[in-house]
C-alpha cells in the first residue's frame, strides 16, 4: 500500500514559517506599544515628582527665577509627552496592522491544514475500502476452496 504524501505539504511549510515569522513581528510591535506607555507613565512619574518638589520648595516668598526654570520644564515634558503620544498611536497603528496581517498568515495555513485534513481522509477511505476488497477476495477464494475440496473428498469417498 502506497504511502500518504500530501503534494502541497511544502507550501504548509512556508505557510507556517510564514506565520511564525508573522508572529515576531507582531511581538515586536507589541514591544513598542507596552516600551512607549511605559516611557509616558516614567515622564508623568517625573512630573508629579517634580510638583511634589517644587510644592515643598514654595513655602515661603515666591522665587522668579526657579518658577521660570520649573515652567520651562514642565513645557519640555508635556512636548515630550505629546510627542510620546503620537509616538504611541502610529504604534498602536502599526501593530493593529500586524495583527491583521498575523491573522491573515493563520488564515492561510488553516486552510492549508484543511485541506490536508481533508486529503488524508480521503486517502484513509481509500486504504479501508482496498483492505474490505483484499478481505472479501481472500473470504471467496477460501469459500471455493473449500467447496471444492469437500467436491474432492465426496467423489473420492
Amino acid at each position: 500500500m502506497k504511502k500518504f504524501r500530501f503534494r502541497l505539504d511544502r507550501i504548509l511549510q512556508l505557510k507556517a514559517h510564514a506565520e511564525k515569522e508573522k508572529q515576531k513581528i507582531f511581538g515586536m510591535a507589541v514591544r513598542k506599544v507596552v516600551d512607549q506607555e511605559s516611557e509616558l507613565k516614567a515622564l508623568d512619574n517625573i512630573r508629579t515628582d517634580t510638583q511634589n518638589n517644587q510644592r515643598r520648595r514654595l513655602s515661603g516668598g515666591l522665587d522668579i527665577p526657579m518658577m521660570s526654570s520649573y515652567s520651562r520644564y514642565y513645557l519640555l515634558l508635556k512636548k515630550k509627552e505629546l510627542g510620546g503620544l503620537e509616538l504611541l498611536k502610529a504604534y498602536k497603528k502599526d501593530q493593529e496592522e500586524k495583527r491583521r496581517e498575523l491573522v491573515e498568515a493563520a488564515r492561510e495555513k488553516k486552510t492549508f491544514e484543511k485541506l490536508k485534513e481533508n486529503k488524508f481522509d480521503s486517502y484513509r477511505k481509500d486504504v479501508e475500502l482496498n483492505l474490505q476488497k483484499e478481505q472479501d477476495e481472500i473470504a471467496s477464494q477460501m469459500l471455493a476452496y473449500s467447496k471444492s475440496s469437500r467436491q474432492a473428498r465426496e467423489l473420492l469417498g
